[in-house]
């Protein structure tokens, strides 16, 4: 492990939080809000949404320096033209970095006019199409024909469905600490439904989750206690304590409301807590060989 990973974890990390916040927001307005109190809302979250799609736009651009000092030889070949342009015109890495690249830049441009009433479906859109281009790279990118099609579909469907979960609790702690005024008396059902879908959306998370597994093992059961191995162990623990709280939150605390909203805003912040622990653990895993036994590489 050297410094150079460390910072490309903290690139990809950001990146995909950035993303899966703005993915996950946008759908939560779109899918769960009455329509006649979307527009509104939104526009109370333009503030959030520009510094995610800065962050989005920054952690990108970092990350072209990195890759290329990890191709080439360690930090020489960080910043000079020639290493950058190989990288980028020379390796999936850099092919799926421009795409990447051009859908940051996308929602920068449009989170800054965002009092257009077009703004909510085109940063839906504009950040899905960011998840699909992390999926042109890592383990799915090894593989070619329509396995590799299908482990790269697999790929960004498990991102939507963890940014669908990981993008809306903020938005739904919100709710349970400061509902605006004309969104208090639709609260109950917002909940409800945002617990019911949740059952797809973890459903989704899980199975996706084994299936790109078993597309890198080719084996449900690990062959080794490789690093991989294991960090991916401990991230099927959180998702599995996060449905648990999900499902008490769903069926014990919801029909208790308003008498459950402490419980319930508490058991919020400790999944969004889990959920930036399994991004952090999600920024590694993508980074590693699963099959390499040695935790140092």
């Amino acid at each position: 492990m050297s410094t150079i990973d460390v910072l490309l974890w903290l690139c990809r990390w950001l990146t995909d939080g950035a993303a899966m916040w703005l993915w996950g927001s946008s759908l939560f307005v779109l899918a769960l809000l009455p329509a006649a109190l979307r527009q509104d809302f939104w526009q109370q979250q333009a503030s959030w949404n520009r510094h995610a799609a800065r962050v989005l736009l920054l952690a990108t651009l970092s990350a072209l320096p990195l890759h290329s000092a990890i191709l080439g030889d360690g930090w020489a070949d960080s910043w000079q033209a020639a290493s950058l342009l190989t990288v980028v015109s020379d390796s999936g890495i850099g092919h799926a970095w421009c795409w990447q690249m051009v859908a940051a830049l996308a929602l920068w441009l449009v989170t800054k006019g965002a009092g257009s009433r077009h703004s909510l479906p085109v940063t839906a859109g504009l950040s899905a199409a960011l998840l699909a281009s992390l999926s042109l790279s890592g383990h799915a990118a090894m593989q070619q024909g329509w396995q590799g099609l299908a482990h790269r579909g697999n790929d960004w469907l498990h991102l939507l469905s963890c940014a669908a979960w990981l993008g809306a609790l903020p938005l739904v702690l919100q709710l349970l600490r400061q509902p605006a005024p004309a969104l208090q008396p639709a609260l109950p059902g917002i909940l409800r439904r945002f617990s019911t879908t949740g059952h797809a959306v973890v459903f989704l998370v899980f199975a996706t989750g084994l299936i790109n597994w078993y597309l890198i093992n080719g084996s449900l059961l690990p062959d080794s206690l490789s690093a991989y191995a294991t960090l991916l162990g401990v991230k099927l623990l959180l998702v599995a304590g996060m449905t648990v709280l999900a499902l008490y939150n769903r069926y014990h605390l919801v029909p208790r409301m308003p008498q459950g909203l402490p419980c319930l805003r508490r058991a919020v912040c400790l999944q969004i807590a889990c959920c930036l622990l399994a991004l952090t653990l999600l920024a590694v895993l993508g980074t590693l060989d699963p099959h390499q036994t040695s935790w140092l590489g």
